[in-house]
């Protein structure tokens, strides 16, 4: 099969130079059906998911760099209060 698509591929060449278009046009058909009967390699890719992916990104959920620590939280007594003035 493969020494077919290479043979098809040389006079597919060859109609192009001698600007054969229809022949160019006939034998491209015949590589492109020659080709979707290849099987495929295995794909790591999978269908994504609705509502699971994270923007800007192909992965289906979020994954933090290797050696990431989160940030220590803030004190809550003292960190973005506002002192009151007076009462009402």
């Amino acid at each position: 099969m493969d020494d077919d698509l290479a043979a098809l591929k040389e006079f597919l060449a060859n109609a192009i130079l001698a600007e054969d278009f229809e022949m160019a046009a006939t034998l491209r058909d015949r590589i492109a059906a020659l080709e979707a009967q290849r099987p495929l390699p295995p794909s790591k890719l999978r269908r994504q998911e609705p509502g699971k992916m994270g923007l800007g990104t192909s992965d289906q959920k979020f994954r933090p760099p290797e050696g990431w620590k989160p940030p220590r939280r803030p004190d809550m007594m003292t960190s973005n209060t506002k002192p009151r003035r007076g009462g009402r």
